[in-house]
């Protein structure tokens, strides 16, 4: 999903003593994905068809029609528990490369069991490689640190742009300092959708609230042509989402709840529930 919060300041002055205060103003950019009655993705909208509404209010919203770029980063479970499908999943880079990420986005790959190891950073190196350097070892899967350490890297991406965290392997944690509600808090600060492609069926799913409260989306895989596929539909929706975004007509911190509507009968909507306006 092509999600973005970009901080400006705006300057208030205080006629008792002329002091100028800097109160964070916020660009909130919100990728939305607009499904038909029959749940097929509906193109050609115009802004005028969108209503946005933040903490209930409705908010003057803009359409970016271009095609924005997308930054990535692809966490990949390499513990022993993932060692039936990192064969496979070394051999999908090319179909992530070129699906997902595609000519104009940035990806980032890390690996994690007890620790996150970066195999490629933003602006340097191959996915493909990456993808084949991974080695499944170690008991403990760092999942949540592994994605505050994802968060961290996408901090540095443009905030005009969607920002996107992809875990790859089972939907678990085993070892990780941080917890699931630290990562979805600063997922909502930093304006980052997760994503997930999961190699098992295991309840319960930790992995899935927080994707849903990012506004993301989750599939299941079990071999290499799920797998591909998986990617290829994740691909289509990243490049299907309209990026809708407004300056927010409330500048109080804390949590903040979007609606998107839309005009057209029997059509529904998906993006991100919410996000974190930050005092500073």
């Amino acid at each position: 999903m092509r999600y973005a919060v970009a901080a400006l300041t705006v300057a208030v002055l205080i006629a008792q003593d002329s002091t100028v205060i800097r109160v964070p103003v916020r660009l909130v950019a919100v990728p939305t994905l607009v499904y038909s009655r029959d749940n097929q993705l509906v193109p050609g909208l115009k802004k005028a068809d969108f209503r946005v509404l933040d903490n209930g209010v409705p908010q003057k919203v803009d359409l970016d029609t271009d095609d924005a770029p997308v930054s990535v980063v692809i966490a990949i479970q390499a513990n022993r528990d993932a060692r039936e499908t990192v064969p496979f999943i070394a051999k999908v880079g090319s179909v992530m490369e070129a699906h997902l990420v595609g000519a104009t986005g940035r990806a980032a790959v890390l690996a994690y069991n007890s620790d996150a190891k970066v195999l490629k950073a933003f602006g340097s190196g191959d996915v493909r490689w990456a993808f084949r350097a991974v080695r499944a070892g170690g008991m403990e899967a760092h999942a949540i640190d592994a994605g505050m350490e994802a968060i961290a890297m996408l901090k540095e991406r443009p905030r005009t742009q969607a920002r996107v965290l992809l875990y790859i392997g089972q939907a678990m944690d085993r070892g990780s300092k941080a917890n699931w509600a630290t990562l979805e808090q600063e997922a909502d600060r930093e304006n980052v959708s997760i994503y997930g492609l999961i190699s098992s069926d295991a309840k319960p799913d930790p992995l899935s609230p927080l994707i849903a409260a990012t506004g993301g989306t989750e599939l299941h895989f079990h071999h290499q042509p799920e797998l591909e596929n998986a990617i290829g539909a994740l691909g289509v929706e990243l490049r299907s989402a309209y990026l809708l975004s407004y300056y927010p007509s409330s500048a109080d911190a804390g949590k903040h709840t979007i609606s998107v509507e839309v005009s057209i009968p029997g059509a529904k909507t998906r993006a991100r529930p919410g996000y974190i306006l930050s005092p500073n």
